[in-house]
């Protein structure tokens, strides 16, 4: 780390309001953004910039507030590096989410340093910052490691090309004493309820050393994540297996597409309460939706997902689907008040 250059460029970082931003504005926010992203993760299908701005401009939901800033270098037109600060749940709450985009052509000149002071400080009463999928070899990640932020999770990264997929995979034995119930976009309002409590499963899988603790799901949540979904023209696809003896769901499964990137799909929860386990529910669900995506919507080539590298139960089931692992990542996670504190110290420039 003694090689890293002190800062020799004067960031000018100001806020960004995506709301009332122009389409110049947005549009140089997200060149940054799939600059960084080309340069970065080559083994990624490249972002497009519908879908780059889709997720800065679409709402998020009640329990996750977002706040953007961009860096400007004088003699330098448009921004040469933006950051976003996700804060979670209430104000209270005890973690916020950072990420942080430099253009290649400007880094190693302090600039990622500059918008994480930023962020650091805007973070206020939040005890740790998130780092998200930090992949080996990247320059986040030695940005992570310079900035000392802890590893808290390992990740894999899945994905699924529908194109070359084998559909006899998704022949999963159903499980007795059980049906399948599917939807888009809203829960049957006779299933909300119990939806709600059988989301809360997901809470129970492994997160390493993470501070997160996911919200509680309730039926007010479950809807206003789905209107969310719809604010950001997406399409929530839902399969649920429901107890035939109780009439209450027992476990779920869920992506979503979106309009801006149409071909392909996140799969996202997959969740069995407790006494429902063992049984084989989590693949039958999976496969089900599986089956009814290619279905219903041939426009989609591509499903992408991710585990926690210690879910062993989940990887098996993914891999029993089709998915395959692309690339492994980390969560990383730093004490707000110790980060403030070193980057006051007038740390040299890092890796951004």
């Amino acid at each position: 780390m003694d090689s890293y250059p002190r800062p020799e460029k004067t960031a000018q970082i100001t806020r960004f309001e995506p709301a009332s931003a122009s389409a110049a504005e947005l549009s140089e926010y997200v060149r940054v953004e799939l600059a960084a992203s080309s340069a970065d993760e080559p083994y990624e299908r490249a972002l497009t910039a519908d879908w780059a701005l889709g997720r800065l401009t679409r709402p998020t939901s009640e329990y996750q507030r977002r706040i953007h800033w961009v860096a400007r270098v004088p003699q330098l037109a448009g921004p040469v590096g933006v950051a976003m600060l996700a804060l979670f749940g209430a104000a209270d709450s005890d973690l916020a989410a950072i990420n942080i985009a430099v253009h290649p052509g400007q880094r190693r000149g302090g600039i990622g340093t500059a918008l994480l002071s930023e962020l650091a400080m805007a973070a206020g009463s939040r005890n740790t910052l998130l780092m998200e999928n930090i992949r080996p070899g990247t320059p986040a990640h030695a940005f992570a490691d310079y900035h000392q932020f802890a590893v808290v999770q390992r990740t894999v990264q899945l994905s699924l090309d529908l194109a070359v997929g084998d559909g006899g995979r998704w022949e999963v034995e159903a499980a007795p004493g059980y049906r399948l119930v599917r939807w888009t976009g809203a829960a049957p309002e006779d299933l909300l309820a119990s939806y709600a409590t059988a989301r809360n499963a997901i809470r129970q899988a492994p997160h390493g050393d993470m501070s997160f603790t996911e919200p509680e799901w309730t039926p007010q949540r479950v809807r206003d994540e789905e209107a969310m979904i719809r604010g950001r023209d997406g399409e929530l696809r839902v399969v649920a297996a429901v107890h035939e003896q109780t009439g209450e769901v027992a476990g779920l499964t869920y992506l979503v597409i979106y309009q801006h990137r149409p071909e392909l799909a996140d799969q996202e929860d997959t969740a069995v309460l407790a006494a429902h386990r063992g049984k084989g529910l989590g693949a039958w669900m999976k496969a089900a939706n599986l089956q009814w995506l290619a279905a219903d919507r041939p426009v989609v080539k591509r499903v992408r997902t991710s585990n926690a590298a210690d879910n062993e139960h989940m990887l098996r089931v993914n891999h029993q689907v089709g998915f395959r692992v692309d690339v492994t990542s980390e969560n990383r996670e730093a004490r707000t008040a110790d980060l403030v504190r070193r980057l006051a110290l007038g740390s040299p420039a890092s890796a951004l």
